[in-house]
């Protein structure tokens, strides 16, 4: 720990010639803004290095949010900082952070020279095609076979992928690989492949300025291997800006999914421009061999007509691996405050994380839940003459508790305005849900009230994240067995999916109604009731809802929903402090 590793030395640099100041006097004037201090390590709390992290909003804690920074952590054993420090911009909200697991090292980048004469490198490539044709060579020239053949290695991409890089040899290795794949079309006949359809793809697209070789190599590389995603950001990221070019890798790889959709136009007219040189040259060796020349062109005009809606199925292809990459080799997005520093960690043991969480997850949602099937097993119980009573003195059971509750000088005004103003909705959809009369219960703290007994904090189970303000709720957490709950709390399959529950702080409002839950009849179950029993906290409030977002704390899974996360990661946050990141 006594020395600062190059990399933390080039960092420093970098973060004094980008600031215009000395970086010994940074430290405290970088704090004074929106910040997060960031860490990711093993189970022995070593620390995971150059691995990409990604800031973006809240997104649900998945990756796919509006992106506010990333970068490569650059904290390793011999570094002074613990922490990298990320400035947030003017964002001062909180945020969400993902990283990309263990890419092996980069080699550096070079940026690609343009190439400035399209119509001369078409022609050198349609001349190669057409001698080579002619000639059945077995295109041996270096590589030729190009980076998209079967038996390349994800090592030997990255090192096309710098070759390429170099200016000049970047066309001549672009011109490769398109002799390469269109040789595979045209004399192998192989267009039923998806796979060349790919490789002449990324060959064109590299003609875009705004793309250009980094596009073609991130193709490559993912098209190869998907999980290789890590290793793609950490090179763009780290090695490229080693040459002074800041090209966000995350960024840019996200974008591209739709770059690549976009450019199937600009694509299809250069390979069309292609073919006909290909042709023309074709067309030259007529006198040597008719009958097979014919046939060249032949299969170069049924190669023009399956030409765009093939690169659309490429694009297609390419776009759907680069979003699997991005999402499914991240891990969960992680919230933390500004000011404040996060260690994700590695656990040598799974950890189901049921929350809680600042947000609504999108894994909250239960694809798998329908309200057409009945309650899980054990929620119901068969009717009989005792639940049938019940039902059948309800009418006047619910009047004679309306009119005791307004009749009671001390009914809230919170309460009284709902039972006056909607007197049939709090008749059956509120009284009507109760065992017994409910009893009337303050809100918040009272110092005339038992701390056991105060009611500052509710929770309620929710299918949508749309439900979370609704009026009833409950003093306790929900039971382990979807089956139980549904059961004490009596509620029918139809109404929720239930995926998730949340915490809300009470007041407002001021007071509640409290009680026994009644039984409710199946409507997927004929002939059977979820009896209730439990107790259940019933909110006045708006059509708005009982509470306000702001009041809801926290989320959590509930502890049958089949997709609530599973991972080896663990977050501990604290107060960010001066002097453990690496400014």
């Amino acid at each position: 720990m006594n020395q600062i590793t190059s990399e933390y030395q080039k960092a420093q640099e970098l973060a004094s010639s980008e600031g215009g100041r000395d970086v010994a006097d940074g430290c405290r004037h970088c704090h004074d803004g929106n910040w997060i201090h960031l860490r990711y390590e093993y189970p022995d709390e070593q620390a995971v290095t150059d691995t990409l992290y990604v800031v973006q909003k809240p997104n649900g804690g998945e990756p796919g949010g509006e992106v506010i920074a990333e970068g490569v952590l650059t904290v390793s054993e011999l570094s002074k900082h613990r922490y990298i420090h990320v400035d947030l911009g003017d964002y001062d909200g909180e945020v969400e952070v993902f990283f990309f697991d263990d890419p092996t090292e980069p080699v550096p980048f070079e940026e690609p020279a343009p190439v400035e004469d399209e119509r001369n490198w078409l022609e050198r490539a349609a001349e190669s095609v057409a001698s080579s044709i002619a000639s059945g060579a077995e295109w041996t020239w270096g590589t030729l076979q190009g980076d998209f053949n079967e038996n390349m290695s994800t090592s030997q991409i990255i090192t096309n992928a710098i070759v390429t890089a170099v200016p000049v040899v970047d066309q001549v290795a672009d011109l490769r690989d398109l002799i390469a794949n269109s040789k595979l079309l045209i004399r192998d006949k192989r267009y039923d492949e998806i796979g060349v359809w790919v490789g002449v793809f990324a060959c064109l697209i590299g003609l875009v300025p705004s793309l250009g070789s980094l596009a073609k190599g991130v193709i490559k590389i993912i098209w190869k291997n998907v999980s290789e995603i890590g290793r793609v950001l950490v090179y763009i990221n780290k090695a490229l800006h080693r040459t002074g070019m800041r090209v966000n890798g995350y960024r840019f790889v996200t974008k591209l999914a739709d770059d690549v959709v976009d450019q199937v136009g600009f694509v299809s007219q250069k390979f069309d421009e292609f073919l006909n040189l290909t042709a023309q040259k074709v067309s030259l060796l007529k006198n040597l061999t008719p009958g097979f020349v014919e046939d060249v062109l032949e299969t170069i005009e049924k190669v023009r007509g399956m030409a765009s809606h093939n690169f659309e199925a490429a694009a297609q292809a390419i776009k759907k691996r680069i979003l699997k990459a991005t999402s499914g080799y991240a891990t969960r997005a992680f919230s933390v405050l500004p000011g404040h520093s996060v260690t994700i960690r590695r656990v040598t043991d799974m950890v189901i994380n049921y929350g809680p969480y600042r947000h609504w997850q999108k894994t909250m949602d239960r694809p798998s839940w329908s309200p057409s099937l009945p309650e899980p097993k054990g929620s119901t119980v068969p009717d009989n003459a005792e639940f049938q009573a019940f039902r059948k003195a309800s009418h006047a059971r619910i009047s004679k508790w309306y009119d005791e509750l307004l009749s009671d000088p001390d009914l809230p005004d919170s309460i009284r305005k709902v039972a006056i103003t909607s007197p049939d909705f709090f008749k059956k959809n509120i009284l009507s849900s109760f065992a017994e009369k409910p009893v009337i219960k303050p809100l918040g703290k009272d110092k005339n009230i038992p701390s056991e007994d105060q009611i500052n904090e509710l929770y309620r189970v929710i299918g949508k994240e749309e439900n979370q303000t609704g009026g009833f709720w409950s003093r306790s957490r929900p039971s382990n067995s979807e089956a139980e709950w549904r059961r004490e709390n009596a509620v029918r399959q139809d109404w929720n999916a239930a995926g998730a529950y949340v915490v809300a702080e009470v007041p407002p409002p001021d007071h509640a109604l409290v009680g026994k839950i009644g039984p409710q009849s199946s409507k997927n179950s004929p002939g059977e009731v979820l009896p209730g029993g439990g107790e259940q906290v019933w909110l006045p409030g708006t059509k708005a809802g009982a509470v306000s977002p702001d009041q809801i704390k926290e989320y959590y899974h509930t502890y049958w929903n089949d997709r609530t996360p599973v991972e080896p990661l663990r977050s501990i946050r604290n107060a960010g402090k001066i002097g453990e990141c690496d400014l």
